[in-house]
């Protein structure tokens, strides 16, 4: 390979050789728990969001180009090449933007990763065990980056969930092709040089294309440098490379304590309402006032939602007039909670409901204002019309610790939308073979129960 740098303790080839030593016997209990929650999740969305225009648009495409079958198309009796079925599987399981986050990526670290996991493991037969090992090792990366480039990059408009999962991407499938330390830098920087995401186009199609893009990207960028494609093996420390043109917090030294981390994926944060995760905190908090006092949205006056200012330019459409513009709306979700509309239902965000004049009512009763100092949680106060105020404090990104518990809300959540569309049986047989992945050798079962056409469910 050229251009390795002269140090062998470059933030790069330190991150690539944590790559290529990963091995499934070094990931913590807790971390391969939720690291199989996360994929059982990640089945779930996608099913979901496979029926959306955007991933039906991707799949014609893919059709059109044609290519070799490869890999499976998630909820669909089609076939696609690795690199297209990892394109429409990371963009559908991010249509609802119901997938997880973590506060250390600052972005969806499983849809970016996953696609690659499940297309990549399938062409190449590896076994349960494998795609856990290549699942956390990209999970791992996305975090990692993201301490070392710190908030200034999110700030900037970039979408971490498309810039930092293409690295997490190519990780997950460096693991998969067991390349070694210099390969998998050098697939790194395949990767950097083509990681995008603006945070511009929140509300449009191309957001869960963001994720859809970079487990394409990662999965093209292993093969490249598997085949000895040429790329600096510097690319995030490099002048002009990553961490230079993208961030202006920079820290090797958050990096250096981040690597010493032995896994990040216990501390993934799932998603509970089909919206923005930056909705979440005044969703809870709104709905938390209108029942423990029993308001109703006639009793209102007026609602403030006190904010960090990083929302503003994320979540914070003041009139949206689509179903898709309404889940980055802090002012909508919290009308729908005022009203007690279940906004956990991927069905309830269309364009009909932006419409409705009570729902615009009760959105024009809120303010958004910011902290006057960054804050962990949403404060929501309430002003009633007989002159009373109530306000509730609440932050949702706190990962939880009974996984126990955590499975048995992802159930709950992965039924509601997979029976409909692939049948109850099917919804099952998922949920078990992901509790067990790690025990099977043999998945060709598992990857024909992703492949059961949304059309034609088993039973209900």
């Amino acid at each position: 390979m050229s251009n390795i740098p002269s140090s062998a303790s470059s933030p790069t080839l330190q991150l690539a050789q944590r790559i290529s030593s990963a091995i499934y016997a070094n990931i913590p209990l807790p971390a391969l728990e939720v690291g199989k929650q996360a994929l059982m999740d990640f089945i779930g969305v996608t099913v979901a969001g496979m029926e959306e225009p955007l991933s039906q648009i991707l799949i014609a495409e893919a059709e059109e180009a044609g290519g070799h079958p490869q890999a499976t198309i998630i909820g669909s009796n089609s076939r696609a090449n690795v690199q297209q079925a990892a394109l429409i599987n990371g963009s559908a399981g991010h249509a609802h933007d119901y997938d997880d986050v973590h506060i250390n990526m600052g972005g969806h670290p499983t849809v970016p990763v996953a696609p690659v996991v499940f297309a990549l493991g399938e062409h190449l037969d590896s076994s349960g065990s494998d795609l856990l090992t290549a699942f956390i090792a990209g999970v791992d990366v996305e975090c990692i980056l993201g301490r070392y480039a710190g908030p200034s990059h999110y700030a900037k408009g970039w979408h971490a969930t498309g810039t930092l999962g293409t690295f997490g991407a190519a990780a997950a499938a460096s693991v998969l092709r067991k390349l070694d330390t210099p390969t998998t830098a050098a697939a790194l920087g395949i990767a950097g040089t083509q990681a995008a995401g603006l945070k511009s186009q929140f509300g449009t199609m191309c957001k869960p294309l963001h994720a859809g893009h970079a487990a394409a990207t990662g999965v093209q960028a292993a093969s490249l440098a598997s085949r000895e494609f040429s790329s600096r093996l510097d690319i995030l420390e490099a002048n002009q490379g990553f961490m230079s043109t993208q961030s202006e917090s920079v820290s090797e030294e958050r990096f250096s304590v981040a690597l010493s981390n032995r896994a990040f994926a216990q501390n993934i944060c799932f998603k509970y309402h089909a919206a923005c995760y930056l909705t979440h905190s005044s969703i809870e908090a709104v709905s938390s006032l209108c029942h423990a006092n029993l308001f109703a949205p006639g009793d209102i006056e007026s609602v403030e939602i006190r904010v960090n200012a990083g929302h503003f330019d994320v979540c914070n459409i003041e009139k949206p007039t689509t179903g898709l513009e309404a889940k980055f709306s802090l002012r909508f979700t919290a009308a729908m909670a005022m009203a007690g509309i279940d906004t956990s239902s991927i069905s309830i965000f269309t364009d009909k409901l932006t419409q409705q004049p009570e729902l615009i009512a009760l959105a024009d009763k809120v303010r958004v204002t910011a902290h006057a100092s960054p804050k962990p949680e949403s404060v929501v106060t309430m002003t009633l019309l007989n002159g009373e105020t109530h306000t509730e404090a609440v932050n949702v990104a706190i990962p939880m610790t009974d996984l126990n518990a955590q499975w048995e809300k992802l159930e709950r959540k992965f039924h509601a939308l997979v029976d409909s569309r692939l049948g109850s049986e099917v919804a099952h047989d998922l949920i078990n073979y992901c509790k067990t992945l790690d025990e099977y050798d043999d998945l060709s079962e598992f990857y024909c129960l992703l492949s059961a056409p949304v059309t034609a469910p088993r039973s209900t």
